[in-house]
């Protein structure tokens, strides 16, 4: 056996069926281990995108059948920083919240409890800003 062959793990085959071939995930069950702690991940991103993490509050708010809801308050000058250009940031957030929920089979939701900035409207598609005030002309 040459020195490369050593170095590398041995092949298996997996067209073999039975239980000695194939490929098996081994994942936790839902009842077994310390579950995820969603408050603490939110709470890690959102200081770490904030100017000013001392002002970043999270509250969870537990529904029935399982399902978790997740509310950051930030300071105003964060919010934009939080979402996001096109809302890239809390989209990745929120994947990243649901990747780590499914394993528990839990439906956590993360919504921003900032109230928007008057006078501007948001598009949730990149539309940008649209002013919402009066139109002189």
């Amino acid at each position: 056996m040459s020195d490369v062959q050593r170095s590398q793990p041995p092949r298996r085959d997996f067209r073999r069926g039975g239980s000695g071939g194939g490929f098996r995930r081994d994942r936790p069950s839902p009842s077994g281990g310390p579950g995820t702690d969603y408050r603490a991940m939110v709470e890690f991103v959102a200081k770490s995108l904030a100017e000013k993490p001392e002002e970043v509050l999270v509250e969870v708010f537990e529904r029935g059948g399982g399902t978790v809801a997740i509310k950051v308050k930030l300071a105003d000058e964060d919010v934009g920083r939080f979402i996001g250009k096109a809302g890239r940031n809390i989209e990745a957030l929120r994947t990243l919240v649901r990747v780590a929920s499914s394993r528990d089979r839990k439906r956590v939701f993360v919504d921003l409890a900032n109230a928007p900035i008057t006078g501007q409207q948001y598009s949730p598609r990149g539309g940008g800003r649209r002013p919402t005030g009066e139109v002189t002309a």
